[in-house]
């Protein structure tokens, strides 16, 4: 009898916690697949109508202008972020005076919200009163509209969420690299090997599994996007810089059509569970 006792403990102990997953995640994403099956809006309950909503995907034009705006966003924003934050922790790996003073200020745009970032570029990036134009002007550059052509809309997206999650990338590639044991870098160096020699066959060794959990974490971030381009561009003009996630917003409670709204998320999911399993059965392999 004791033993069954001491055999449901752990069950007990986890029951608080697994209650919170069920309220917060499972439940809700159940919901949200019955949701599908239905039409719901903001003045009708939910009204069963199969696989309706599926069926207007192939033919939803938006649908398919905002996924590619989507993959261009998320494919921009990554590689730009793993460029530039694995340079500038490689840059910054060796000691030097003011290190100290540097650091804090580069994790400073990944510590604001994302409202306050928003707001502050939309005013920075402003056509006509904005200092970012004010500037290029002085090198020939001018009247450049950032925020209200479809040319540049998403590239000023872009440039902001490389500027805010840069940061990110920098700082996991900087305890990726306090992991690299001394004595591999000392035998090379005996060896004679080149610093490229050293970054190739040891650094980014080393690495790997870093650069896969900011794969990670940033592909699932990228994809779901959405609180800087509702305060920068309003996914405008058009839908130049609608992601698919803002998409799913403007359905949802712009439209009011919540039944295909949840359609579009849950296929959102799934496009995001694909790479994210991919990474996870390569970390789990190392």
């Amino acid at each position: 009898m004791g033993k069954r006792r001491e055999s449901l403990h752990p069950y007990i102990f986890l029951s608080p916690a697994l209650a919170v997953i069920f309220l917060l995640a499972i439940y809700p994403f159940a919901f949200m697949i019955y949701i599908t099956f239905n039409s719901l809006t903001a003045t009708t309950g939910p009204d069963f109508i199969g696989l309706a909503n599926y069926f207007r995907i192939p033919t939803d034009k938006l649908f398919w202008d905002t996924l590619r705006v989507t993959l261009i966003f998320v494919g921009s924003t990554l590689a730009i972020e793993l460029a530039l934050g694995i340079g500038l922790a490689l840059l910054l790996e060796r000691r030097f005076k003011g290190k100290r003073i540097i650091l804090p200020i580069i994790y400073i745009p990944m510590i604001i919200t994302p409202v306050a970032i928003g707001l502050t570029y939309r005013m920075l990036l402003d056509a006509v009163f904005g200092p970012v134009n004010y500037f290029l002007s002085f090198f020939g550059v001018r009247d450049i509209e950032w925020v209200a052509s479809t040319r540049y809309s998403l590239l000023s997206i872009i440039l902001i969420d490389v500027w805010q999650w840069t940061p990110f990338v920098f700082l996991i590639v900087s305890a990726g690299l306090q992991s690299i044991p001394a004595e591999n870098i000392e035998a090379s160096l005996l060896d004679g090997a080149s610093y490229w020699q050293r970054l190739r066959y040891i650094t980014f060794d080393f690495l790997k599994p870093y650069l896969l959990v900011i794969l990670l974490i940033r592909t699932i971030d990228a994809f779901k996007f959405i609180d800087i381009i509702y305060t920068v561009t309003g996914g405008g003009p058009g839908t130049s810089s609608t992601t698919l996630s803002f998409y799913g917003y403007i359905v949802a409670f712009v439209r009011w059509d919540v039944g295909y709204a949840a359609t579009v998320s849950l296929i959102l999911f799934f496009i995001v569970l694909i790479p994210s399993i991919l990474f996870i059965r390569i970390l789990s392999r190392r």
